[in-house]
């Protein structure tokens, strides 16, 4: 049976790292790109939308997402897997 492990950050530095604005941009970056690549693959449709928040786990750390904003968006991550491929790309 698999362990679980528990990560503790205890170096003010890393934790520093963790919340920069700088992580807060390459993780708004990534998710745009991401977005970008999945909106490549709709037609008539909103697409995707980015949004960056602070966590309240892990620290506080950046998390970024990627959503559908209708449902054509929804149904070509269903059906193509559009977000999926971008992920991945």
């Amino acid at each position: 049976m698999a362990q679980q492990i528990k990560l503790e950050f205890i170096s003010d530095g890393f934790k520093a790292i963790l919340e920069s604005e700088g992580t807060r941009q390459l993780v708004a970056d990534v998710a745009a790109k991401i977005q970008s690549a999945a909106n490549a693959g709709v037609k008539n449709s909103e697409g995707f939308a980015v949004e960056t928040w602070r966590g309240n786990y892990g620290g506080g750390r950046w998390i970024g997402s990627v959503t559908s904003l209708d449902d054509v968006a929804a149904r070509a991550q269903s059906e193509d897997k559009v977000l999926t491929k971008a992920v991945h790309a």
